[in-house]
């Protein structure tokens, strides 16, 4: 949905209602402006699509205690937190970020980042980081997602396969990225763990990616 610049003569009051909403929103005016209209209008904002897939996603997690996600309001991010089987069970953090205007079917990005102080763990984790993101690349070859990792982090493109249009619902882009993380959360664990091998975890990875309809 493109932007363009309007110029509109409003009542001062109403501008002053409009401000002062904003900031419950965490928003700026322009913006609130543009929902208020979209919805007298009974159109779907890029902003409110996201809000529809982090609505989903948050109910597709409710109740799970071991991976609990975290929906910031008005934001395009939303975010999950769980913690290692490992001494001091250190934490990780999932974050996703939607872009309300994707270009060349990237439609966002997803991090994930924990924090210790022990080398052993890093190396571990960093390791399957570059197992996971090898895999992906390998049974996606012709379209391979962008990855970038550094200590203690790994980043990933969410990217939507090109064939598929415009025809994904909020619903179902929000089932894949749910799979995917839990998936995702639940290798890492594991291998962490010792639960599972290089071999297993690159498999897990490999067989998702050559089932989802949805590039993530």
């Amino acid at each position: 949905m493109s932007r363009s610049l309007y110029s509109l003569i409003l009542s001062d009051d109403v501008i002053a209602r409009i401000d002062r909403l904003a900031v419950r929103e965490n928003s700026n005016r322009s913006a609130t402006v543009n929902r208020i209209l979209a919805e007298y209008c009974s159109m779907i904002t890029p902003e409110k699509r996201i809000e529809s897939v982090f609505d989903t996603v948050e109910r597709l997690f409710g109740g799970d205690g071991e991976l609990a996600a975290f929906v910031t309001p008005n934001q395009p991010t939303m975010f999950w937190k769980t913690s290692l089987e490992y001494r001091y069970r250190p934490t990780v953090r999932y974050d996703l970020r939607l872009y309300p205007h994707p270009a060349e079917g990237r439609i966002g990005e997803l991090a994930v980042t924990f924090r210790t102080q022990s080398a052993e763990l890093l190396e571990r984790i960093g390791l399957f980081f570059r197992i996971w993101a090898a895999a992906e690349s390998a049974a996606r070859a012709e379209n391979p997602p962008a990855y970038a990792l550094a200590p203690g982090r790994m980043t990933r493109a969410v990217e939507v396969n090109p064939a598929c249009g415009d025809e994904i619902a909020p619903e179902e882009l929000a089932a894949e990225i749910s799979d995917y993380v839990r998936l995702l959360d639940a290798d890492l664990k594991a291998f962490v763990a010792g639960r599972k091998s290089a071999e297993q975890v690159a498999a897990d990875c490999g067989a998702r990616a050559g089932t989802s309809r949805v590039l993530l």
